[in-house]
């Protein structure tokens, strides 16, 4: 009698990490075009793999500059403080920039020593008070010195990282870096036929425009002249930086800020950042939010600097247009507005000081100012200053 056969054991094929990630995939892509991009990814992603907060940032490897991009589960006075005060005492962080990218690493699984964790001020004053414990993270992308980065971070409550979690997480990686890059495109192609770029050339303030992961999108040419030198702002890997370290932090920080405003994210903003010039007045740039695409699209921000020391950029063509007022009389408003006395107008223009007063009465009466002062007032804050002139816009 023959052998009975013996029967075989089907095989099973262990479900695939990414099989049953398919409705936190959906919402990564989602992202891509939505308003407030990966924010909604974010929270599906805490909820998912059981972590506390988790975060989409740039930061440079030497300069430990940070630039959110997107955040869950940290309030922004937090990521102010580890931004500007706890970025370079993070022992999980270095070990992530130092690792081959697209992999993610526990602090309690690869961070050599991790016994000194605790004694850092990063832990004690950064890790405990808000109550976490453990942390993962992975480089997605890198340009030059910047690297776009994820972090997760559970609580004391949460159990610590294993190493098949971490091989789920190495598997999400690709569809990161794809969905960011894709978004990073879309958004690039937004800005390039939006109006908003092509008309700051009229400006007369030094105008960038930074895109939604904090890069230049666009200059007006008074800004390109502010960069040309580059001993106080300048671009690398298009990412504007401050020869000043803490004035650069600061900066990068509140353009990240004003971007995440700019989708809807409700953040205090300080708006100004003074930058230090030897000397000379500090440097003042001011970031404002901006949304591209008719608010349908990617956020943005415009920053606009102003140099307290420069001559205002005021012509008298445009301040007789805009008051009405002859050619001398315009002339003297510009000269006042350039720091020059009435005197100093009466010697340039070899002229009696009362001819001179009986000019700025003139300006008065066109203008409505009463006083000096508030005629320089009036014309700083009017389109004649804030609009470079035609000769400077063809250039």
């Amino acid at each position: 009698m023959p052998d009975q056969a013996t029967p075989s054991t089907p095989s099973i094929t262990p479900p695939s990490p990414l099989g049953l990630l398919e409705p936190l995939l959906m919402t990564l892509y989602d992202g891509v075009t939505a308003s407030n991009g990966f924010q909604d990814f974010l929270a599906a992603f805490a909820r998912t793999f059981n972590v506390a907060a988790m975060s989409l940032f740039i930061q440079h490897r030497e300069t430990h500059e940070m630039k959110g991009l997107w955040l869950h589960g940290i309030t922004p006075e937090w990521a102010e403080r580890y931004a500007l005060n706890y970025v370079q005492d993070d022992m999980l962080a270095q070990h992530v920039m130092g690792a081959p990218i697209g992999h993610f690493y526990a602090s309690n699984l690869d961070v050599p020593q991790p016994e000194l964790i605790p004694q850092t001020s990063f832990y004690r004053e950064w890790v405990v008070p808000q109550g976490f414990a453990s942390g993962a993270g992975a480089v997605i992308l890198r340009e030059g010195a910047w690297f776009t980065q994820s972090f997760l971070l559970r609580a004391a409550g949460q159990p610590p990282y294993t190493r098949e979690e971490l091989a789920r997480l190495d598997a999400l990686v690709p569809h990161l870096q794809r969905a960011l890059q894709m978004r990073e495109r879309f958004a690039a192609l937004q800005a390039s036929r939006d109006v908003l770029a092509g008309g700051l050339d009229v400006l007369a303030m030094p105008t960038i425009l930074f895109d939604e992961h904090s890069r230049v999108a666009h200059m007006n040419r008074r800004a390109v002249q502010l960069l040309a030198d580059g001993k106080v702002l300048r671009l690398e890997a298009r990412h504007l930086v401050a020869v000043d370290g803490d004035a650069s932090r600061r900066l990068n920080f509140e353009i990240s800020n004003a971007i995440r405003v700019s989708r809807g994210e409700m953040i205090a903003l300080n708006e100004v950042v003074l930058v230090p010039r030897s000397g000379k007045m500090p440097l003042m740039l001011m970031v404002a939010p901006v949304r591209l695409g008719g608010g349908q699209g990617h956020g943005a921000a415009l920053m606009f600097a102003f140099d307290p020391q420069a001559a205002p950029g005021l012509t008298t063509g445009r301040i007789r247009k805009l008051f009405g007022l002859t050619e001398t009389e315009a002339a003297l408003a510009v000269a006042l507005c350039s720091g020059k006395t009435l005197d100093d107008v009466a010697r340039e223009r070899s002229v009696a000081p009362s001819t001179v007063k009986t000019h700025l009465k003139h300006v008065f009466s066109k203008t409505g100012a009463n006083r000096q002062t508030e005629l320089v007032s009036l014309l700083l804050a009017s389109p004649a200053y804030f609009l470079a002139d035609g000769g400077q816009a063809e250039q």
